[in-house]
């Protein structure tokens, strides 16, 4: 009997476990796979068509939608040009996949008298000097730049004609040439020139039209006689969505740029760049530091140059100041060399006698320089690079 019972016991205990091990909670798997975050993109590509004098020119900038390339991509370029003389260019603007505000930049590199010959002078005008923004060219050319948004029947007018309608198309701006970094907003929180409504970004995949005349009155006169005036133009935009207090960057160049070169002495006037492969370009920015990248070639093999502000006169020291040295290579380069210094001045600095047009930058044999005293303590020119008659300035931003 007692038997019986341990093996109904046991039967039990097996039935216990096997029950145990089928039980199971109510439950229920939902997955979600391949998830995956992708960053949107921006892209703005810009065309243009022109004309001169109301005639196709090919002396203006015109091409197809592309992104812009520094060297390939100028809407003006005209060698000739006269009182009387106008022209348009309409810029048509593309932002694709996304929303954005965006931004024109006008940054002028050039305003320069180049020379003074006799009717020029009679004008009357001043004598050229080695500064490039002595010219009155952009003063005496009228631009105009406006929103080409017009669409009526009578007169005909549709977006992209090329043709300033008043009171239809939106004026963005109108005057002489700026001669200063100058920017303008085309879409902001606060306005959009193309829909004259706030809050407006530009529209993702649409193309919107900007308008740009120039001309010189007939008045004008001999004034402006060999002067050149340079600018470059960028457009800028940036994301719309989550950006509500956007606005547009300082329109201020990135870098300062100079070509150092080796010059023929001219005792009366500017001396002669000799053109022959040697030189040094330099970059700089303003700031609390005078941040340069310099590159030379053609210079003596393995020599030490120093690059320096020479303050007229003579040794240069008026105050003058030491900025680096280089050592060349072999074969008479100096690599592509970026550093930064605390001058503690504007350049150029009284008692420069340079003060009124700008500072003179030169390359020369640090053997002939003492960096203690800031001054030329030899004389070898045709083993130095030259401002090439370009003068300088820098703003020290912390400097008194």
């Amino acid at each position: 009997m007692k038997k019986i019972i341990l093996s109904v016991a046991m039967i039990a205990a097996v039935a216990a476990i096997a029950i145990g091990a089928t039980t199971a909670f109510f439950s229920d798997t939902e997955t979600s796979t391949g998830n995956t975050f992708t960053a949107g993109a921006i892209d703005l590509q810009i065309d243009s068509k022109c004309s001169v004098n109301n005639a196709e020119a090919g002396r203006c900038g015109a091409w197809t939608m592309k992104d812009l390339l520094p060297t390939a991509s100028t809407f003006f370029n005209f060698s000739d040009i006269k009182p009387g003389d106008k022209g348009e260019n309409t810029i048509s603007l593309h932002v694709t996949n996304n929303d954005a505000w965006g931004c024109v930049n006008i940054i002028p590199t050039k305003n320069d008298d180049v020379s003074s010959n006799e009717p020029e002078l009679a004008s009357p005008d001043a004598v050229n000097t080695d500064s490039i923004f002595d010219g009155e060219l952009a003063q005496n050319m009228q631009f105009k730049i406006w929103a080409d948004t017009c669409i009526r029947t009578t007169p005909v007018a549709t977006p992209g004609d090329n043709i300033y309608q008043e009171g239809c198309d939106k004026l963005l701006t109108q005057g002489t040439g700026p001669i200063t970094p100058t920017s303008y907003a085309l879409a902001i929180p606060q306005g959009n020139v193309f829909t004259g409504t706030s809050n407006t970004p530009l529209t993702g995949s649409s193309t919107y039209y900007l308008g740009v005349e120039w001309s010189i009155l007939p008045s004008v006169g001999n004034i402006i006689q060999t002067d050149s005036y340079q600018a470059d133009i960028s457009f800028y935009v940036e994301q719309s969505r989550n950006n509500g207090n956007f606005v547009c960057p300082n329109a201020a160049p990135l870098a300062k740029r100079l070509r150092l070169e080796n010059e023929t002495i001219n005792p009366t006037g500017p001396w002669t760049v000799i053109n022959d492969g040697t030189y040094a370009d330099l970059t700089w920015t303003d700031g609390t530091e005078f941040a340069y990248t310099l590159y030379g070639q053609g210079l003596t093999p393995t020599m030490q140059y120093s690059l320096i502000y020479y303050a007229d006169g003579w040794p240069g020291n008026n105050p003058g100041a030491f900025i680096a040295s280089f050592t060349t290579d072999s074969g008479g380069f100096i690599a592509t060399t970026s550093g930064s210094v605390e001058l503690n001045m504007d350049l150029p600095t009284l008692p420069d006698g340079n003060f009124a047009v700008g500072a003179k930058i030169w390359l020369v044999r640090s053997s002939d320089y003492n960096s203690g005293t800031k001054s030329m303590i030899a004389w070898n020119p045709s083993q130095y690079l030259f401002e090439g008659n370009v003068y300088i300035k820098y703003n020290d931003t912390n400097s008194p």
